[in-house]
């Protein structure tokens, strides 16, 4: 009898803790929810205050001008390039990727990634396009613009349909691959 008074006590407060665990995980992700959506709004604020250009890649393949055609700048003008440096982490693989880079980093399905800097396939995910997405610089800041995909390329769950600056700790999502920005690193001057 008394066996079964505990036994009855003890699944009684199991099913009580689970159930406040699932109600304490609901709630969180609700709040996170809501902070991303402020967070999302804070940044398309910040980006329609910005003018609209349309960004272009930089053409890759330029004829290099002769010796004698080539014009430098005096050296004491000549603006020095500073390098970027980018950590991602495949959510679900937990595969890492670092770029140190110029200009942009392409993503995309195909093996050819030669109209960028820098690239990364993904090769195992059919939803992704051949080129899908390129992370681009323009001033101090990083954006990622979406390379006309089929599928769509997202931030943190919304879908881009322009180039949207990107911070630590977005996601971008392609095809079924989510991506986690885990470090962004600016070589200093």
């Amino acid at each position: 009898m008394w066996y079964w008074i505990v036994m009855f006590i003890l699944i009684a407060g199991s099913i009580g803790m689970l159930g406040v665990s699932f109600k304490s995980i609901k709630k969180n992700k609700a709040m996170a929810a809501a902070q991303s959506g402020r967070e999302r709004r804070r940044r398309q604020r910040a980006h329609d205050d910005e003018d609209e250009e349309e960004y272009e890649l930089p053409q890759r393949r330029r004829r290099r001008p002769e010796p004698e055609e080539a014009e430098e700048p005096p050296r004491h003008h000549r603006k020095k390039r500073r390098q970027w440096k980018i950590i991602l982490e495949d959510i679900d693989s937990w595969d890492k990727y670092s770029f140190t880079f110029y200009d942009t980093v392409g993503i995309g399905r195909g093996k050819d990634g030669s109209l960028y800097e820098k690239y990364l396939p993904i090769t195992g995910d059919g939803r992704v396009s051949k080129i899908h997405c390129a992370i681009i610089h323009r001033g101090d800041k990083l954006y990622l613009k979406d390379e006309g995909s089929r599928n769509g390329t997202y931030l943190n769950g919304e879908r881009i349909d322009r180039p949207v600056m990107v911070q630590r700790d977005d996601i971008i999502g392609v095809g079924e691959t989510r991506l986690e920005i885990q470090r962004i690193l600016r070589e200093s001057e």
